[in-house]
């Protein structure tokens, strides 16, 4: 049976993919059925959207196994997540949570336990889009009061690195991108971005 291991991070600055990938790599995974979307919102962008996503989906098109740290990598909308899962439920796919344990069988024949499978997965679908939505608004609220602040600017986040701090630090200890990403905890295309500058 194949065995998938799916990742997402939103962004790449400031957030890495490094404990997706340490993730799949505890639940056994090969790494040649590891894929990892960067710099892709869960939100903003249609899970058949997305290039590794696409694979994932063509490898699991007769049945397997698909391990994700938590639905909301798959997407953080309701609808769009409801309508993924059930896809892959009619597919014959099994979908672990590796955060909880917990387990979506797409096996499953019992109608009670097909029911209660859709019903814990209808809530978590609900609670992805609502967290999502939660923390936008707490980010618009943080900058309305620093807008609001003494001198009335509001610079934005600060930089997490400076690239030359970056290039030089690789130069001097003779590293790869890989281990100046994880040095770092940046992902890899931060590093080949600032080290091509």
């Amino acid at each position: 049976m194949k065995t998938i291991y799916y990742g997402r991070i939103s962004t790449t600055e400031g957030q890495t993919s490094a404990s997706q990938y340490d993730d799949a790599k505890k639940q056994g995974i090969n790494a040649k059925h590891v894929h990892i979307d960067e710099g892709i919102s869960g939100y903003h962008v249609a899970p058949m959207d997305r290039t590794e996503w696409k694979r994932v989906m063509d490898k699991l098109s007769d049945g397997g196994v698909l391990y994700v740290r938590w639905l909301d990598r798959i997407s953080r909308r309701y609808d769009e997540l409801h309508r993924v899962m059930q896809l892959l439920m009619s597919m014959g796919v099994k979908v672990v949570c590796t955060l909880n344990g917990m387990t979506f069988d797409g096996t499953a024949t019992d109608p009670m336990l097909k029911a209660t499978r859709d019903a814990v997965l209808a809530f978590m679908a609900a609670q992805g889009e609502a967290d999502y939505i939660n923390r936008r608004e707490m980010q618009r609220r943080g900058i309305e009061v620093a807008k609001a602040a003494a001198d009335g600017r509001y610079v934005g986040r600060a930089k997490a690195l400076d690239p030359a701090t970056v290039k030089a630090w690789r130069a001097e200890h003779g590293k790869s991108i890989a281990a100046t990403a994880e040095h770092f905890e940046v992902s890899v295309a931060t590093v080949k971005r600032y080290c091509a500058s």
